[in-house]
């Protein structure tokens, strides 16, 4: 179970559990109105709009999985300056369906997050950079969650 702790910690923990929640829109506002996606495969700059109309289409694939809430087990923080952090994290994945053994795996994923100036509440922080360490949907097809 993560100790969120710090104000980056909670602002994290905010995002996962409204995340578990399904809070699509809560979700997209934890973003900044245009950020960068470092992928695996790439990187290039996401509008948050258009990452707003993407979560619909990832959230019902996932159920059709039987993905599981993921459940955010760390966070390690280092600051870049008194604005800006730097939140290396680690995610636990589940998934489960009728009929087929139930799999978990844990990725990690790297945010830059914007916190404001001083006194900006918690909720109000920006992601800046998403970098998922994996690519998701290969783990997926490679543990045949997913079929190619």
């Amino acid at each position: 179970m993560l100790k969120a702790d710090t104000p980056v910690a909670r602002f994290l923990a905010l995002y996962a559990r409204e995340t578990a929640e399904k809070n699509l829109s809560a979700v997209t506002s934890h973003f900044a109105d245009t950020f960068l996606f470092a992928g695996p495969s790439g990187t290039q700059t996401v509008r948050s709009t258009d990452f707003a109309a993407a979560l619909p289409k990832r959230k019902a694939l996932f159920d059709q999985l039987g993905s599981r809430p993921a459940e955010l087990t760390a966070v390690q923080e280092t600051p870049l300056d008194s604005r800006y952090t730097l939140a290396r994290t680690t995610w636990r994945f589940s998934f489960l369906r009728d009929n087929t053994p139930a799999q978990q795996f844990d990725t990690d994923s790297t945010f830059l997050i914007d916190t404001g100036l001083p006194g900006t509440s918690e909720a109000d922080f920006k992601i800046l950079l998403y970098l998922p360490h994996h690519d998701i949907m290969q783990i997926l097809r490679d543990r045949k969650i997913l079929q190619s």
